[in-house]
């Protein structure tokens, strides 16, 4: 099934600098963003980018998110993209 990706909802990890872009471009598209998270919810909260979840594994729990950004520093990439690939 393909769907147009105005009907995305997205996640973006990572609230630094790189995040903040994201989301943005995100927004830009017409891609709604679900949330972010950020090394803690208060730091995420305090960015007021989007909603804040409680950690990476609430906002693959969601299943209202279809794509997950990682905008992470580089060496958190491979664990947690083996991570979400597990949780499907």
């Amino acid at each position: 099934m393909t769907r147009e990706i105005t009907e995305l909802r997205a996640g973006v990890v990572g609230t630094g600098f790189i995040g903040v872009v994201h989301v943005e471009a995100l927004r830009r598209l017409g891609v709604d963003v679900a949330g972010v998270v950020g090394s803690t919810r208060e730091r995420a909260e305090a960015k007021r980018i989007a909603p804040a979840y409680d950690s990476y594994e609430a906002l693959l729990d969601d299943e209202d998110v279809d794509v997950v950004h990682l905008t992470t520093p580089n060496h958190l990439h491979y664990p947690q993209v083996k991570q979400g690939l597990e949780a499907g």
